[in-house]
């Protein structure tokens, strides 16, 4: 379940029923878009988190940068992981 999505899905569709009152179709256009959101976030699943083909690498936190496991910094950026 995307989080965010379902939330912002739950404000829009706040948001609309002002909009109803004020604009009419408008706000029905936008209600319908709040909806939609709330449908998707419940029914996409999350994404994986990419990792490299190499498993003795992995990605620098800041650059994504492929590194070394056993880096403590990163070669590239110099940030500490």
């Amino acid at each position: 379940m995307w989080t965010l999505l379902a939330v912002y899905g739950i404000v829009t569709i706040l948001s609309s029923i002002f909009l109803v009152a004020i604009t009419g179709v408008f706000g029905m256009v936008i209600g319908l878009m709040g909806v939609i959101m709330l449908v998707l976030s419940a029914v996409l699943s999350t994404p994986e988190s990419e990792q490299p083909d190499d498993q003795s690498k992995k990605y620098c936190e800041y650059c994504i940068a492929e590194i070394n496991k056993t880096d403590i910094t990163c070669p590239i950026c110099q940030t500490e992981q």
